[in-house]
């Protein structure tokens, strides 16, 4: 995946598509009031929010993360390119862990290029 801005709007793609219609994201430049041809911060991962029920629905593929890196949903090889337009692997840079409900949701530290694992099944009391 890349994120990239033009002309003051944000895209983003799959660095192995060639064509406008797989783009996976954009958002226009007057969405965001501060943000412009940069950020200093950064969020990747997964979000649920239970419903009026108190419901938890799953995140990601359903399953906490594991061992195996192919049992959950996981992010992969994430890259920043700094202010110089310099590609730099994303563990030179300090990443914070939020999880909020360890009951129902899961959150693993990656190996190789896996940069965490993340998910679970949701479900009654979770806390969120």
């Amino acid at each position: 995946m890349e994120l990239w801005v033009l002309e003051g709007n944000w895209w983003l793609s799959d660095v192995n598509l060639t064509t406008e219609d797989d783009q996976i994201g954009y958002w226009p430049k007057e969405l965001f009031d501060l943000i412009r041809n940069s950020v200093d911060m950064i969020g990747v991962g997964g979000i649920v929010q239970a419903s009026p029920s108190g419901v938890s629905p799953p995140m990601g593929n359903g399953h906490k993360p594991t061992e195996d890196v192919n049992a959950a949903a996981r992010v992969m090889k994430l890259e920043i390119v700094d202010s110089n337009y310099k590609i730099q692997e994303s563990d030179k840079y300090k990443l914070e862990k939020l999880l909020d409900s360890a009951k129902c949701y899961g959150l693993k530290d990656g190996k190789g290029i896996v940069l965490f694992s993340y998910g679970g099944p949701g479900g009654h009391s979770c806390g969120i």
